[in-house]
């Protein structure tokens, strides 16, 4: 897209911003002359018949709305009626005639339709406007016009509502509105909000929903003892919300969610267990979530319009998780960049440093006396620090944490009793700590989203502790902390803060926020150290030997990356992979999950077509928007 077409772009959407105000005013007063003989406000009036009495109805504001980083919106709002339902003091009606004439019509169970009407509220002092139908069709709205007089309580509004322009696109990101909940009313109703108004619950829609929000207007309307208006005097006009500006790309966006969508249905045919993955990517030196997806997803639009429970169970509930932030996994071998690292710093390994792996390695006894054995996913032989990563050794990472707690498996018992008491949980809380440098544990990463998971431990206080810490069978840690740990070691051991909005816009078009790179802190680790590391990562795709050689080995920038495959404990496997590229200059990091994929399953089969698909498609978006800046020159 050329600056020229951006402009263009630009100057559009400001002229339709504006003619969807005159718009809305123009059926706001419309409706509200056609519908008004309807609304009582209260014994006040009842008490002053008489005389002729001014009253004042609330214009809603449109929210602000939200873009991608190349300015594409991504979420809007359009005009549309909306049927309420409002309780009338002094006013004959009866909820369950008005349920019973226009369930049907409004195409809902006598049940969803007192729900929404909430008939029992004026018990507890609410009676504002309940709505029953947002963006109601035609011919709902003729319906209700047409029978006025007969629908005591019954009306229709023009509002603004939202509209995700791209459905579910993005919707784990974005956010969804709904009611807002009986448990927060009081917050908002300290901010001024009025109760019947949406509020955000989830995604940026929750987490900016201050901003999002706009500031409601009045309109005056003189009014006689029969409630029929006389003139109106706008006191107030509303004012829009702040504009988002993500720092998401709608085409990589698109590509990670069809990506995962492919594998897993690709996957199902064969793994029953499958059903879930979430995968992340992001700027490796700035933070930006370039792309952020889990599947199922949902469209956030059906919040707008409505659902039955039956809706909401089949095309809601299976995808309202983000699975990117929410859940924790146990990660697996993508750990064990962490644990060379430890064992540099420490001084159990060296760069040198050999090791025969013969295909298993004993760490202490079963109960019946015999050797307990954990295995390699196969012998590897000799392998030092940079192979042991290309290769995925699980012998040379345990027999460094084995050292590494003063272990060996020949100790008296009261060596073991020291071990257990003072060996063991000093090198255990050692390792957790060098681990929340990276963002891992129970640290959050400081994304800029809402219902973050932490991740955490599970410990046996036993050998294994180490031996399981390792190779990542221990942990418990979500994606979006996997995509900071391996974006933290592509970035020379600077971990930054991830976040999602870029810029936030005030609704004069004046920058209100922009956010800049935030460094949380750097590792501990030397320069040295980090590039060992990252020469292993590279290894696993560049290597034969490698991991991930078949995958990417070929691809037309240098990769770096590590697989995992971690047992779940329930019969199945969690396949990861973690990388970035290019490899001499990180611009893109990415990390990617299938949980419960069936056993001995590879990573490069399972979550090797999405990461392929990911790193393929943003080098390609790169290079298309440097041939259009190049041909506008």
């Amino acid at each position: 897209m050329t600056n020229q077409d951006k402009e263009k772009l630009t100057g559009a959407s400001k002229r339709m911003s504006l003619l969807f105000v005159i718009i809305f005013f123009a059926l706001a007063v419309l409706i509200f002359r056609l519908s008004f003989v309807q609304l009582s406000q209260g014994e006040t009036f009842l008490a002053s018949a008489e005389t002729n009495r001014y009253i004042e109805l609330s214009i809603p504001a449109p929210r602000g709305s939200i873009y991608d980083r190349d300015k594409v919106e991504l979420v809007g709002n359009k005009p549309a009626f909306t049927i309420t339902y409002q309780i009338l003091s002094g006013v004959g009606q009866n909820s369950m005639d008005l349920i019973g004439e226009l369930h049907q019509i409004f195409e809902m169970t006598p049940e969803e339709m007192y729900e929404k009407m909430d008939p029992e509220a004026e018990k507890y002092g609410r009676t504002i406007a309940r709505k029953i139908i947002s963006d109601a069709k035609p011919q709902q709205v003729a319906y209700v016009r047409e029978h006025a007089n007969e629908l005591p309580g019954i009306n229709v509004v023009v509002e603004p509502i939202r509209s995700y322009r791209f459905n579910n696109s993005g919707s784990h990101v974005l956010g969804y509105l709904n009611n807002i909940d009986e448990e927060e009313w009081e917050s908002y109703k300290a901010k001024g909000y009025e109760q019947n108004e949406i509020v955000g619950w989830a995604g940026v829609e929750k987490q900016y929903e201050e901003f999002l929000h706009g500031q409601n207007g009045t309109l005056k309307v003189e009014v006689n003892r029969n409630y029929q208006p006389l003139q109106d005097k706008r006191t107030e006009d509303p004012v829009k919300g702040h504009d988002l500006i993500l720092t998401l790309d709608k085409d990589l966006q698109a590509a990670t969610e069809q990506a995962l969508k492919d594998q897993i249905q690709a996957l199902k045919g064969s793994v029953s267990t499958v059903e879930h993955a979430a995968a992340i990517a992001m700027n490796p030196k700035t933070g930006e979530i370039l792309s952020m997806a889990s599947y199922p997803d949902f469209d956030p639009n059906l919040y707008i319009k409505g659902f039955s429970t039956k809706e909401y169970n089949e095309m809601i509930l299976p995808g309202i998780m983000n699975r990117a932030i929410q859940q924790v996994y146990q990660p697996g071998s993508t750990v064990k960049m962490s644990t060379v690292l430890i064992g540099l710093k420490e001084g159990m390994i060296y760069p040198s440093s050999g090791l025969y792996d013969s295909g298993a390695i004993q760490v202490g006894w079963t109960i019946d006396g015999k050797p307990n054995m954990i295995s390699s996913w196969q012998a590897l032989g000799y392998v030092d620090p940079v192979k042991a990563l290309a290769v995925s050794s699980n012998v040379y990472m345990i027999d460094i944490f084995k050292r590494f707690g003063k272990y060996n498996d020949y100790m008296s018992n009261a060596e073991v009793s020291t071990f257990l008491d003072s060996y063991l949980p000093a090198s255990m809380k050692k390792i957790l700590a060098y681990h929340a440098e990276f963002g891992l544990g129970k640290v959050k990463t400081g994304v800029d989203l809402p219902y973050e998971e932490q991740g955490g431990v599970t410990e046996e206080k036993n050998a294994g502790d180490l031996a399981f810490s390792a190779i990542g069978q221990s942990e418990h840690y979500t994606l979006m902390q996997l995509a900071q740990y391996v974006s933290t070691i592509a970035n020379d051991g600077k971990r930054m803060e991830p976040h999602v909005v870029s810029e936030i816009i005030g609704p004069d078009n004046k920058q209100v926020k922009k956010f800049q790179p935030k460094v949380l802190n750097k590792l501990s680790f030397t320069d040295e150290q980090i590039d060992l590391v990252q020469r292993g990562m590279r290894d696993v795709i560049a290597q034969p030997y490698g991991t991930f050689y078949s995958v990417l080995h070929d691809f037309r920038y240098p990769v770096a990356g590590k697989t995992g495959t971690a047992e779940t404990g329930r019969g199945t496997e969690n396949s990861l992979f973690v990388g970035y590229a290019p490899y001499d200059n990180p611009e893109v990091a990415i990390a990617i999950i299938i949980p419960d994929n069936k056993k001995n399953s590879h990573s490069y089969d399972s979550v090797g077509p999405i990461a392929k698909k990911m790193f393929d498609t943003y080098f390609k978006l790169k290079e298309q928007k440097q041939l259009t800046l190049s041909e506008g020159k």
